[in-house]
């Protein structure tokens, strides 16, 4: 059930394992009185080319939380990014929830995601903006990433079968 989302020019992808994608799947807004959730994606290589998203974190109590938005708690955060590190799992992006089939970032979500990279002081060359969608047994599932490296700083990447992934990554 893994997923894997390629840059797009196919130098980098990210692979979400199934841990990792059932907590996520697990609070989709499938009814219309579901609020947004949310929380953070890790990895124990937050640099590698190769990045594998082992764990998801969230929502937390104190998040605010509604039908169309989602605010973390800061500090139910900080604890849960404490808890990962001592397993050498490192914050590399947000996930959250939208009310709809096929999800797309907002402006917010986009600047958000700037912010948050912008907030490890370049420490980190990248940060990723994850949705997942409300539909089907899989939801619909959107990445993005804003880079440093990136001459356009923000971009979608591309959802691959298991099979194409393997190709891909051998050229």
């Amino acid at each position: 059930m893994s997923r894997f989302f390629f840059y797009p020019d196919n130098t980098n992808y990210v692979l979400f394992t199934d841990q990792a994608l059932l907590h996520m799947y697990a609070h989709a807004q499938r009814r219309p009185w579901q609020k947004e959730a949310g929380g953070e994606i890790f990895s124990l290589e937050p640099n590698a080319s190769g990045l594998v998203i082992h764990t998801a974190r969230g929502p937390n109590p104190g998040d605010y939380r509604r039908r169309c938005a989602w605010n973390p708690d800061t500090r139910a955060s900080d604890r849960d990014r404490q808890i990962e590190y001592t397993q050498n799992r490192h914050a590399v992006g947000l996930w959250h929830t939208h009310p709809e089939t096929l999800p797309s970032p907002s402006g917010r979500d986009h600047v958000t995601t700037c912010e948050y990279l912008d907030s490890f002081g370049g420490d980190r060359s990248r940060y990723l903006m994850v949705i997942i969608g409300n539909q089907g047994r899989i939801p619909g599932m959107a990445v993005w990433v804003a880079s440093y490296k990136s001459v356009n700083k923000w971009a979608q990447l591309n959802e691959i079968s298991s099979s194409e992934a393997g190709r891909v990554s051998r050229k």
